[in-house]
């Protein structure tokens, strides 16, 4: 059995550090037992179905120790597998297992059962500010490991750090990791025995990490449903039908404003489409225009409107044709300028119009 009594200050990451740990076991089929608010969804996914969680109450007492059972279930087998052991996990220990507690009713009986835990399988971690708030007697007996806690994010990055700050006044700082130091006993100087460490960012919803720990908890020992049975198991199926209903129902609140950037959409690209060089092009037409036919044609009028083809006006004499009379009849028009236009036939012979009277 290890005992580990995690330390640091206010927000250095004691309880992510100690989340980990649970995590861990976990995904291991360990049996936790703890007295933090987990969320289990975002602890395991929400797939998990054979997760074993237990919640204690915030400060417990002996009879809810004895409620948790045995934390491995290979005790009493021929092979006992000391890795399965369970976790129990409880935090803010400083406001219930100090000294000026210590002589609380029931307090010696929770020595006791803490001091036999092995024998029930259970590895146990302490969340607490300092050490020296626990009482002398638990700390001698109960703390095995010391972990001390701290947060990369509040170092700042030696010589750049301090040069950068120097001129622009903003501390450049090491990215926010969390580090846990694991001494074998509680002295400043006993051995380091392991190192742990954690991003925390995906952490931080598994907990709640403004939980405030009473004396007064109405609730007794309780075990969390597995994530599959909560968040999976009763979920709609993403068949054919019911995505095309989700759809439906998507499109039926964002219809309107998409037919109204449709129907921009489409407004440009018509208005968008008229070109100065080429006035229009004929899509199919029967038999090819001889252009000769129009030689003595003169142009007498031109106009441009704004996103519009320009406008010709010919004349010979008392006949008179537009612009876009020759287009229907098969003619590719080409404006050269106001007072030269090019008809250009199927056949792509071609014949330049002037201005004239």
């Amino acid at each position: 059995m290890a005992v580990y009594v995690v330390t640091g200050k206010l927000g250095g990451g004691k309880s992510i550090m100690s989340v980990a740990r649970i995590q861990e076991r976990l995904q291991k089929g360990c049996k936790v037992a703890t007295n933090l608010d987990l969320n289990l969804v975002a602890l395991l996914g929400r797939k998990a179905k054979q997760s074993r969680v237990l919640r204690v109450p915030d400060k417990p007492c002996l009879d809810d120790l004895l409620a948790i059972g045995k934390g491995n279930l290979t005790l009493g087998k021929p092979i006992f597998d000391e890795s399965k052991n369970g976790l129990l996990v409880l935090d803010e220990c400083g406001t219930w297992f100090n000294s000026r507690s210590w002589n609380d009713k029931g307090r010696q009986e929770i020595i006791n059962w803490l001091l036999h835990a092995r024998k029930l399988g259970w590895d146990i971690i302490f969340i607490v500010q300092h050490l020296s708030i626990i009482d002398k007697q638990a700390r001698l007996t109960l703390a095995e490991h010391v972990v001390f806690c701290k947060r990369t994010d509040r170092i700042m990055i030696p010589l750049v750090g301090t040069l950068i700050k120097a001129f622009t006044g903003n501390a450049v700082r090491l990215p926010k990791v969390h580090m846990g130091i694991v001494k074998y006993g509680d002295e400043q100087n006993a051995l380091t025995v392991d190192r742990w460490s954690c991003w925390g960012a995906g952490l931080y919803s598994a907990y709640d990490t403004r939980q405030v720990f009473s004396h007064n908890y109405d609730h007794g020992v309780f075990s969390y449903l597995p994530p599959y049975y909560t968040n999976y198991r009763y979920r709609v199926p993403m068949t054919v039908r019911n995505i095309m209903r989700i759809t439906k129902i998507y499109f039926k609140t964002i219809s309107r404003p998409l037919a109204f950037l449709a129907g921009i959409a489409v407004s440009y690209f018509i208005f968008d489409s008229g070109n100065d060089g080429i006035i229009s092009q004929a899509v199919a037409s029967v038999e090819s225009v001889d252009v000769s036919t129009y030689k003595n044609y003169k142009i007498v009028s031109y106009s441009k409107m704004p996103n519009a083809t320009p406008f010709y006006t010919l004349k010979l004499d008392d006949k008179i044709i537009t612009s876009d009379a020759l287009t229907k009849l098969g003619l590719t028009l080409t404006n050269v300028s106001r007072c030269q236009l090019k008809i250009t036939n199927q056949k792509q012979e071609s014949l330049s119009l002037m201005c004239g009277r």
